[in-house]
């Protein structure tokens, strides 16, 4: 779920798509997803592809050996680095752009064209970046959220960086054998490489929401805010944003308003003086009338019973 340069073709396609159904689209509730109804349907088509296609071939690349797919997945993720050193550069890391360019020098000859990740051994780990965060550190917003098949979810900015990251990588100006062929195939094992990683959150998201179209939105759009401010996000610890129009008890309105109380019951009215523990009175049991009166009491003990005087 996180922008991929090399699948940036589609997303060219799915912008002229979007400009073109955004008319017929009816104003969503939420402002961040103007195209609600178009990315509906797009996640439908998605969701039917996942469960017949990407999600089998995810999980079979899943089972293969890990050092094949490991391997694998370096050797794309290797040809992503200079895009991403481009970007820290731009946004001022100089830090982060020398273990990049230090990552990339590594793995391109020790690690045998990236196969091998040396550097993450060494204490250089990878991290992901992309112009669409690069528009993010310097103000700019995300825009409408967008739903595209293939693609998955982003936004308008995040496309528009994907785009601007074909002209920042110098891999596209490099002319190599084969350099069509490698570029489809790292795109297909990135893909299932990103599909693989995602399971568990889809499987999250898929088993405990109501909307899991409305949930996942929101965990793309906090995950990637959170990729811009540098934290991290777990997707257990958020909130439900499937049901629209509810709030939960004592929290903070949608809109910024102040927390609305919740109506407490009412406590039991208390008894008024004498009428606690009282019975109710002989007329008012049917069976009232019909009772013997009850007996006299016995003599007390030790008390004599006075008798006649004799005659």
């Amino acid at each position: 779920m996180r922008p991929v340069s090399s699948r940036v073709p589609l997303l060219l396609v799915a912008g002229a798509v979007c400009v073109s159904l955004a008319g017929p689209c009816r104003a969503a509730a939420d402002p961040t997803d103007p195209l609600e109804g178009m990315n509906r349907r797009f996640y439908a088509v998605q969701e039917v592809l996942d469960r017949h296609l990407f999600g089998p071939l995810a999980r079979g690349f899943g089972k293969t050996p890990s050092v094949f797919r490991s391997a694998l997945l370096n050797f794309s993720r290797n040809l992503q680095e200079p895009v991403i050193f481009v970007n820290d550069v731009l946004q001022g890391r100089g830090g982060q752009a020398a273990r990049t360019l230090t990552r990339l020098v590594v793995n391109s000859t020790f690690g045998v064209a990236g196969i091998m990740d040396v550097a993450k051994k060494n204490h250089l780990p990878r991290h992901e970046n992309g112009f669409g965060t690069t528009l993010g550190r310097w103000g700019a917003g995300p825009g409408p959220y967008l739903f595209v098949p293939l693609l998955g979810p982003s936004t308008f900015r995040d496309a528009f960086g994907g785009v601007a990251d074909i002209g920042l990588n110098p891999l596209t100006y490099a002319r190599y054998p084969s350099k069509t062929e490698i570029g489809v195939a790292t795109t297909i094992v990135d893909g299932l490489g990103d599909r693989v990683e995602a399971q568990r959150d889809l499987d999250t998201i898929r088993q405990t929401s109501t909307d899991p179209y409305a949930t996942l939105r929101s965990y793309y759009l906090q995950n990637r805010q959170a990729e811009i401010t540098g934290k991290s996000l777990n997707i257990e610890t958020l909130p439900e944003f499937d049901t629209p129009g509810t709030t939960p008890p004592g929290s903070a309105s949608p809109t910024g308003a102040p927390p609305v109380a919740q109506p407490q019951p009412a406590p039991p009215t208390p008894p008024l003086p004498g009428e606690a523990g009282a019975l109710p009175h002989p007329e008012a049991t049917p069976d009232a009338a019909k009772s013997p009166p009850p007996p006299p009491p016995d003599p007390t003990p030790g008390a004599t019973t006075p008798k006649p005087p004799a005659p």
